[in-house]
């Protein structure tokens, strides 16, 4: 798409799975991306020597996004360095799954802190430099299970439920600035994600799924792609699932 040729984009939770497969994505299209990540310094590396051998502008920032003085300081530097921020892409995302009743305070917290308040930084952060060049676009990976609910998975399903709420409040609220926001929300998708659960539950899963099969994290950034674009102009507050027809 000649529409991200030298546009600046942000991704969080950029070195692996989803993350890593859309800076890519937008790297062959000629965009400037910054990503951040959080611990994986060898995943970086390697993200950034394969985008620079294929003559990509990429940038690494490393640091948690539940950290609002980190995020801001991230924001305020590429905004700084690159003169405007035109995508964010809010993937960082972290499980750790248990049922309603068994779960700790650490559990929700961890999960809650990286899923839903994250987003609640880079959103409140970059919303700023995007309504003042006059207008951007936000993409949520938020999960299927925050539409559905999964019982096994419940500080997840309730911060994926959270964000699809803030990207239809954000929407209504900035969209007179110029500046979309959707969510996208993938079935289970061939990530280290996926392979942490057990090969019951991913058959359990799969079992449900009309495609029968995993999707892939290209997949997602080709979708992402379409939800940042001017092809989606008309598109607000929306989730997209793309699931492989996921039936529960």
């Amino acid at each position: 798409m000649a529409a991200f040729c030298n546009k600046v984009i942000v991704v969080t939770g950029a070195t692996r799975g989803i993350g890593k497969a859309t800076v890519l994505r937008f790297i062959a299209e000629g965009a400037i991306v910054a990503g951040i990540y959080l611990n994986n310094d060898e995943a970086a590396h390697q993200l950034q020597a394969q985008v620079n051998a294929e003559g990509g502008n990429f940038i690494v920032y490393k640091g948690s996004v539940a950290d609002r003085l980190f995020v801001a300081e991230v924001m305020k530097d590429v905004n700084r360095r690159l003169g405007r921020l035109d995508v964010l892409v809010n993937n960082a995302g972290r499980t750790n799954d248990q049922m309603a009743l068994f779960m700790t305070e650490e559990q929700w917290h961890g999960v809650l802190d990286v899923n839903f308040v994250g987003t609640c930084n880079c959103a409140q952060e970059v919303i700023p430099y995007m309504a003042s060049q006059g207008g951007g676009s936000i993409v949520n990976v938020v999960s299927v299970s925050g539409l559905h609910g999964r019982e096994g998975q419940t500080n997840y399903a309730a911060s994926k439920g959270a964000v699809i709420g803030l990207s239809k409040l954000l929407a209504r609220r900035y969209a007179s600035d110029g500046i979309q926001v959707n969510a996208i929300a993938p079935g289970l998708i061939d990530t280290d994600m996926a392979f942490a659960l057990s090969e019951e539950r991913r058959s359990g899963f799969l079992r449900h799924t009309a495609a029968g099969r995993l999707g892939s994290a290209e997949e997602i950034a080709n979708a992402i792609a379409y939800l940042a674009s001017p092809l989606s102009a008309y598109t607000s507050g929306h989730t997209l699932k793309i699931d492989g027809g996921f039936l529960q």
